[in-house]
């Protein structure tokens, strides 16, 4: 057949299937949701900046180094991609600081029995680190918890030097610590605690350098601590699958020469300007601002559910500056996040919203966890959708009220 037959062919082929599709449905594409037009002058919106900030590079070597910690956090796998029962989000008290750049760090320093000037004396090179955890059941003292935090240093000779004398330093500070063997790995520096107060005895820690970069390890069973037991291959198996699956992730981390830090950008593509920037009520939100892709974000916003989704919204940048601001494939996306988080349950009770921004919807904790943040808010605007949080229904509706005229003035 030849060139031009075969285009004619293409061609009818192509008009009936179009004609096809045209009478086999009668139903067009879905319509983006309508956005009400609001007041941006009659909101409440307190003392808060609504007008955006444009980031340069880093201001400094610090804030550099913590940059470069939220840069790894895109790389590192998942705690259930490590193992796959451990699908439910770390015990906040424990978890709420990822990235840091010191020992003294509450990513750390609660992790830790030996003082901080010591380890940061000890671990010469090191530009950063970032926590990856987890626990495997929902009710924590039915679960074990994982926890790895990963830690960069300028080059392999100071993550090999740095890996033993950390553990050493650790395990000498605490009572009845002695060094047990990773069958795969006998480089790692791994000790347990023979002291069966606070659950030690189902607790493993290791300390492993692989390439440039130091993997520390922390398993704590809550089972075996609770029955005063110890099955040590299981506590093993965990850190081995852990330097497995860690190893291979950050050898792909295209790291920062250590003379580029400096000229890392804050906001490299401008989603940082449009996050609220707000008083962090909640003490188990702390740690340092920041923005991470779909697979970083998600080890902050944890859980299956969640990164299903991630997919059906399009998420593929999340910044957390106090509030968390989502970036969607488009506004449908953005509108799915705040319906999914917004959702009134049990222990979610419908708040009342903002006058002069109906679009918004808020709720209140009526649940069992003491301390807990009562009052959430949630609002989109185009392909963003912005969730705040206060102790205060009155503060929660100024801040997003503030978020959502900070989204507009952005355009």
């Amino acid at each position: 057949m030849g060139s031009k037959s075969r285009a004619a062919l293409s061609a009818m082929i192509a008009f009936a299937l179009a004609a096809t599709a045209a009478c086999g449905s009668d139903q067009a594409a879905p319509a983006p949701p309508t956005e009400p037009v609001i007041d941006l002058t009659k909101l409440d919106t307190g003392n808060l900046d609504t007008k955006p900030k444009d980031y340069g590079n880093a201001v400094n070597l610090d804030q550099a180094r913590a940059l470069e910690a939220e840069r790894l956090a895109d790389y590192l796998p998942l705690p259930s991609e490590i193992e796959p029962e451990v699908k439910y989000a770390a015990n906040p008290w424990n978890s709420g600081v990822r990235p840091f750049i010191d020992f003294g760090s509450a990513a750390m320093k609660q992790r830790m029995d030996a003082d901080a000037g010591p380890m940061n004396s000890a671990a010469k090179g090191f530009v950063s680190g970032f926590l990856i955890a987890g626990i495997s059941d929902a009710q924590r003292l039915l679960g074990y918890e994982l926890e790895n935090v990963v830690m960069i240093f300028t080059d392999e000779k100071s993550a090999a030097d740095a890996a033993p004398a950390l553990g050493q330093i650790d395990m000498t500070a605490m009572p009845g610590g002695h060094q047990v063997s990773i069958d795969n790995y006998p480089s790692a520096f791994a000790y347990v605690q023979d002291d069966d107060t606070h659950f030690n005895l189902g607790a493993l820690q290791s300390w492993y350098a692989t390439g440039r970069f130091v993997v520390y390890t922390r398993v704590i069973d809550n089972v075996m601590g609770e029955l005063k037991t110890r099955d040590l291959p299981k506590l093993v198996s965990h850190v081995q699958h852990s330097i497995e699956a860690i190893g291979p992730a950050v050898a792909k981390f295209p790291g920062t020469p250590q003379d580029q830090l400096i000229n890392l950008p804050i906001d490299p593509d401008h989603l940082m300007n449009r996050a609220l920037y707000t008083v962090v009520d909640d003490p188990n939100e702390a740690g340092i601002p920041g923005v991470y892709d779909r697979h970083g974000a998600l080890q902050l916003d944890q859980g299956a559910d969640e990164a299903a989704l991630f997919d059906r919204a399009g998420v593929d940048r999340v910044a957390w500056k106090g509030t968390f601001l989502y970036r969607a494939r488009d506004a449908a996306g953005a509108q799915a996040i705040v319906d999914d988080h917004s959702r009134v349950t049990r222990i979610y009770r419908p708040a009342d919203s903002p006058a002069g921004l109906p679009n918004a919807v808020c709720r209140k904790y009526t649940g069992p966890n003491v301390g807990a943040i009562p009052y959430y808010c949630f609002v989109r605007h185009d392909r963003y959708a912005a969730e705040v949080s206060a102790a205060q229904l009155l503060d929660a509706q100024q801040r997003i009220s503030a978020q959502y005229a900070l989204l507009v003035n952005a355009h």
